[in-house]
């Protein structure tokens, strides 16, 4: 599993209807590092986190929910054809996991929400 490219939104509709459903979120606080983030997935879906994570640190993406749903380029896609759609919460719980790990700094979703 990889993330391609990342793709506009318009796109990524097109491509919803062979994707997973949209992650909902708003959990990842301050403390928390990426093997919080993870254990709260299935084996399939940490495959998914993993190839994001990779994805996000070779291309620096920091981006806020909002970007990710609005942004011509917020929107993972993977090899399989599929998208990562989430909600602003669940978009902030990935980057903060990301970044906290990364940063050794303490982010919350909040830090990314919007």
């Amino acid at each position: 599993m990889k993330v391609l490219k990342m793709i506009g939104r318009a796109d990524a509709e097109r491509l919803r209807d062979k994707s997973p459903p949209p992650q909902l979120g708003g959990f990842f606080e301050e403390g928390m590092r990426w093997d919080d983030y993870i254990e709260r997935f299935n084996e399939e879906k940490v495959e998914r986190a993993e190839a994001l994570r990779a994805y996000i640190l070779e291309h620096d993406v920091r981006l806020s929910g909002y970007e990710h749903q609005n942004s011509d380029e917020g929107t993972p896609m993977f090899d399989d054809g599929t998208v990562a759609l989430f909600s602003f919460r669940a978009w902030g719980d990935l980057m903060a996991a990301v970044w906290s790990e990364h940063d050794h700094k303490n982010y919350s979703y909040m830090d990314f929400y919007c």
